[in-house]
């Protein structure tokens, strides 16, 4: 279990492209955004990201070269400077409270559904499993099942094209910051919501995970023409999905971090030209990135 868990971690770290409560199809249709005006010197640039999407992708991201090129820095949801330092907070964040079970946590059924589930998956249930906050046992299904649906995933080898932003930036010479720390993302994914809903939540998405592959695979079509709100719309508007994502966890997600990001996010385009790679869901709706850039008066434009 220990190694399932240290493969997968840094993977993890960023998975947590989120939810969304409204939309805006006025910043829809591109995956890289221009931001000037509103006194820069120099425009930034925001690049919505999908941590699983093979790195090769970024070729075929309409002016991105040329951004990696001309910006002075790069920005992203964390700063992977410190993966190994990342991983064991992760690992300790993810451990359930001492005297906390799923069986206090579930109705028998429940249980039951969610023990038989990770068994068909993983071989083994929740006596292997039972130790881990619903949060992390979620992203550890999640991108395990990706694996199975698409073989050609491996996440030994892969690298998100967050991670290869910040890579071509630290080769170039170039600083590379992080809008949040990993303490932050731990309480997003782990903390912010009751465990009985989170648990609740897994066992839910675990017994009805068998229409995955058609949902990833309109997922990364969106994802890859840029159809922002077509995602927005497949993950959360989705009249078929048994599995609702709470208010109160898309907040955690996604709206509160965004705000947060959105109180550093002027003063660091202001020092320099920026490319800011974050979760392509960020970027998306009313409580998106673009729209509230737009707001605060920045110009925002499409690259394509």
């Amino acid at each position: 279990m220990k190694n399932l868990i240290t493969t997968l971690t840094a993977i993890i770290l960023f998975v947590l492209a989120g939810t969304l409560t409204a939309q805006n199809e006025k910043f829809s249709g591109a995956l890289l955004w221009k931001v000037s005006g509103n006194g820069l010197e120099q425009p930034s640039y925001i690049l919505g990201t999908h941590h699983l999407i093979p790195v090769n992708f970024v070729d075929s991201i309409p002016g991105l070269k040329a951004v990696l090129e001309s910006t002075n820095q790069a920005v992203g949801e964390l700063l992977m400077s410190d993966q190994a330092a990342m991983q064991a907070k992760l690992q300790q964040g993810a451990l359930l409270p001492a005297g906390e079970t799923y069986g206090s946590l579930l109705s028998a059924e429940d249980y039951a559904k969610l023990d038989e589930g990770l068994k068909k998956l993983f071989t083994v249930g929740l006596d292997q499993f039972g130790q881990l906050k619903p949060g992390m046992i979620s992203m550890i299904y999640s991108i395990t099942l990706y694996t199975k649906l698409y073989p050609e995933f491996n996440p030994m080898s892969h690298e998100a094209i967050d991670a290869y932003v910040q890579r071509v930036a630290t080769e170039k010479g170039k600083p590379v910051l992080g809008l949040e720390t990993v303490e932050d993302q731990i309480y997003a994914l782990f903390d912010a919501e009751p465990l009985k809903d989170q648990a609740e939540s897994l066992a839910c998405a675990v017994a009805n995970s068998d229409s995955s592959k058609d949902l990833l695979d309109k997922l990364n079509v969106y994802y890859k023409a840029g159809q922002l709100s077509a995602m927005y719309d497949l993950s959360f508007n989705n009249p078929d999905d048994p599995c609702k994502t709470s208010q109160a966890q898309q907040n955690a997600l996604v709206k509160d971090r965004n705000n947060k990001w959105l109180l550093k996010l002027p003063q660091i385009m202001k020092d320099n030209s920026s490319l800011i790679a974050v979760g392509a869901l960020h970027l998306a709706g009313e409580e998106g990135l673009l729209f509230q850039l737009d707001k605060l008066g920045y110009t925002v434009e499409a690259v394509k």
